[in-house]
């Protein structure tokens, strides 16, 4: 199966993974393997959020340069 590379498609997972990792605080325990995995859901999420808004933003002003010409 071939993902497409679509800002949508990011901002989906990073707020999966948001999910993931609050449902892993929440009713995962204190455990170091849960506590490591929610870390890392944690991060993902980040790091997805981020790029998806540098993605939208680096298309935005592409679309704002060229209705000014």
């Amino acid at each position: 199966m071939h993902l497409k590379k679509s800002k949508e498609n990011m901002f989906i997972f990073g707020i999966f993974s948001l999910l993931i990792a609050n449902l892993l605080g929440r009713f995962g325990g204190q455990f170091a393997f849960t506590n490591f995995l929610e870390g890392m859901f944690t991060g993902f999420s980040l790091v997805m959020m981020l790029c998806f808004l540098i993605r939208f933003g680096k298309e935005r002003r592409m679309i704002d340069k060229q209705s000014q010409k």
